[in-house]
């Protein structure tokens, strides 16, 4: 408890600082949807594309597994009367197997198509930090915010994602 307000106080006092010194040193402060620069320019368009291939390949995959498990659950209900108590219980194995099989697969999908998300993500957001820097250089801000919900309120005027779109798009 003791941690979590502390931790709130300094970052008042960091947050205040900083908002000082910029009303003081004259400058401007601005903003980027980051969420906005990832969707709608021409490069997270194409990482979307090659995301939405990565997850048909791996629902693919998810899927023919499934069908297995069909098959057998099939398999298994149809001859389970004519079945060795034996039979029977090295059918249910497998399909246990097969169903646990599939459980770790969704699960790696799951995680492969969230990291591979984040670096695509991450590669965009290196990529359009020098336009990010070049925009607000021109512009004359001092900060840029980048995630503009830690923030009550913005004035929209400050928001500068179209043109830091617009010149990522050029590169």
């Amino acid at each position: 408890m003791q941690r979590k307000v502390l931790l709130a106080v300094s970052c008042c006092i960091v947050l205040g600082f900083a908002l000082c010194t910029t009303s003081y040193a004259g400058g401007n402060v601005g903003y980027i949807n980051l969420q906005r620069l990832v969707n709608e320019s021409r490069m997270g368009q194409a990482a979307k594309k090659e995301m939405q291939k990565l997850r048909k390949e791996k629902e693919t995959l998810v899927a023919d597994k499934l069908r297995e498990i069909n098959v057998l659950k099939e398999l298994l209900n149809k001859e389970r009367d004519r079945m060795t108590p034996r039979e029977k219980r090295l059918k249910l194995e497998a399909l246990q197997k097969a169903y646990k099989e599939y459980q770790r697969l969704v699960a790696d999908v799951k995680e492969d198509i969230l990291r591979e998300d984040r670096e695509l993500v991450s590669i965009i957001l290196n990529k359009a930090d020098p336009v990010l820097k070049e925009v607000a250089k021109r512009k004359k801000y001092t900060i840029i915010i980048k995630d503009p919900n830690a923030i009550g309120y913005l004035d929209p005027s400050v928001d500068i994602t179209d043109e830091v779109i617009e010149e990522l798009n050029k590169k």
